[in-house]
């Protein structure tokens, strides 16, 4: 048993612009160079991978990636300065966030699970993983 945690950043009217798929995207496009190789790479097309950038350029107000079209091997992106210190800061916090709610569990929850609900969990999960 684990407790997991999710963030996102969230803008007008309380949508979210910036979670996992969409820093995962950021982290694409900074490894492939390309969004369409990042889109690719991610199982996404083109046209949601592009939707994602404008809307998070939107919310922020800044852009995050810097576009070259066309040649020979096609265009090319990369992120700028400022959408490789977002993704830092994100993965600083995410980590952070993990490393206390594991602390808050092991402290605070785990010492309530008594030994029959940890073999009680241990048989359930047991029984999930022989149905896959």
């Amino acid at each position: 048993m684990a407790l997991r945690v999710k963030i996102w950043l969230t803008g007008k009217g309380a949508h979210g612009f910036l979670g996992e798929g969409r820093y995962r995207l950021l982290r694409a496009i900074a490894r492939q160079g390309s969004l369409r190789q990042a889109a690719k790479e991610l199982g996404v097309s083109y046209r949601k991978a592009w939707g994602d950038i404008r809307s998070m350029q939107e919310q922020l107000g800044f852009e995050l990636v810097s576009r070259q079209r066309g040649g020979s091997r096609g265009g090319t992106s990369c992120l700028t300065e400022r959408a490789k210190k977002l993704l830092e800061a994100f993965a600083e916090i995410k980590t952070e966030l993990e490393r206390t709610a594991k602390l808050q569990y092991e402290q605070k929850m785990k010492p309530l699970m008594n030994d029959e609900t940890r073999r009680s969990n241990f048989r359930h999960a047991r029984q999930l993983s022989s149905k896959h």
